[in-house]
């Protein structure tokens, strides 16, 4: 019973991570442009929100998981870590914050860019900056995670 409420944590955070980054990577690079183009003004900004209410969600999930999954590691090696593994752990949620820092910080100026309204068709470069290096972090997160061997 123990090892299968351990593999459904861990793939609800899979699942989560999965949800959080391909939103991320769908709204950057699909949805928003194709939007912006073919629909009415007010569109992109109920898209958007609707969006960040899924990934909001999904970072919720991704913490609480995460942290369960922290623990389960630690039941299981009787509460003794070796360095290694607490350093990329440590490296890994510093990434994760990083991650979702960019990601509110392009998410707030993109809505505001929204809802301006004699806003230009493209977002500015700062907007389009914090949304790459969000999807950079994001990379760099999946790759502790393998390192971690979730």
């Amino acid at each position: 019973m123990r090892t299968i409420v351990e593999l459904c944590i861990r793939c609800i955070h899979l699942i989560a991570a999965i949800v959080w980054f391909g939103g991320v990577v769908f709204s950057t690079f699909i949805a928003m442009p194709i939007v912006q183009r073919h629909l009415p003004s007010n569109a992109p900004l109920e898209i958007h929100n609707r969006l960040r209410r899924w990934i909001r969600l999904m970072i919720h999930i991704l913490l609480t998981t995460g942290a369960m999954v922290f623990f389960i590691v630690a039941w299981n090696n009787d509460m003794a870590f070796n360095v290694g593994y607490m350093v990329n752990f440590v490296v890994k949620l510093a990434a994760f914050g990083f991650m979702a820092l960019f990601w509110g910080l392009h998410s707030s100026l993109y809505r505001r860019h929204l809802e301006q309204e004699n806003a230009q068709r493209n977002p500015s470069p700062t907007v389009n900056l914090f949304g790459v290096l969000t999807l950079i972090a994001g990379l760099a997160v999946f790759g502790i995670a393998m390192r971690l061997k979730i």
